[in-house]
């Protein structure tokens, strides 16, 4: 006799786990994890954005914005005294011969013109968090797991126009150095996203200043030395 036939059975379908759909746009920026689920956690099909989940070939972590969230940004450094010099004398109206501009400082201008390009970039999300992050530990009051992410991403929304460079440690401490108002230490609290941009904002202008001096000094070069920097060397 034939055995009776066995109803078939069904597995269920794996899920998401909510603990690896958080995107860059809510990362927590006081360090601390978020385990509220996400919105999306029951759907069957995913952004192909959010399914970063551990499978058998590694998947890169890397979102929409540019640069990629594992790009390190680095804080804007200002020109060299001697640069800075032939800015100020630019900026005052000083006429510049080709003496004043020797080799080994035209090497320099190009040095100091790739870094500001790459410290004018747009900041992304993922960078104010991190940056934000290093600021709760500097303030009394951050923001606990389940307000860290609005909060960044308020602050993001108002500073959006703050390049990058601009985002580095001296900018956290002219936040906690602030003197006191009415006798209340504002710099020990966390900031509102208007005040945070009205500390940011002269290291902003500082860049765009520091860029427009150095593209207006670059154009003044012949066009060799404008596209080909010399290796550096002793000036005659």
């Amino acid at each position: 006799m034939l055995a009776p036939a066995r109803a078939p059975q069904s597995h269920p379908a794996p899920t998401i786990g909510t603990a690896h759909l958080a995107s860059a746009t809510s990362t927590p920026t006081s360090g601390t994890p978020t385990s509220a689920a996400h919105p999306i956690t029951n759907r069957t099909t995913a952004p192909s954005h959010a399914t970063r989940l551990p499978t058998a070939h590694p998947v890169s972590h890397s979102t929409s914005h540019s640069p990629t969230p594992h790009t390190p940004i680095c804080p804007y450094t200002p020109p060299p005294p001697a640069l800075r010099a032939i800015f100020a004398a630019q900026a005052a109206g000083v006429p510049l011969i080709r003496r004043d501009v020797p080799p080994d400082l035209i090497a320099a201008l190009h040095t100091h013109a790739q870094s500001l390009h790459t410290a004018l970039q747009p900041v992304t999300e993922l960078h104010v968090a991190a940056w934000l992050k290093k600021l709760g530990h500097l303030v009394t009051n951050p923001p606990g797991a389940g307000h860290a992410a609005s909060q960044c991403r308020a602050i993001f929304e108002v500073c959006a126009d703050i390049p990058a460079g601009a985002w580095g440690p001296e900018a956290r401490l002219a936040w906690t150095r602030q003197p006191p108002r009415d006798g209340y230490p504002v710099g020990a609290r966390w900031p509102s996203p208007n005040e945070l941009r009205t500390i940011l904002l002269p290291f902003a202008n500082t860049l765009r200043r520091d860029a427009a001096s150095s593209g207006t000094l670059l154009a003044s070069l012949p066009t060799a030395l404008r596209n080909q920097p010399p290796t550096p060397h002793a000036a005659a």
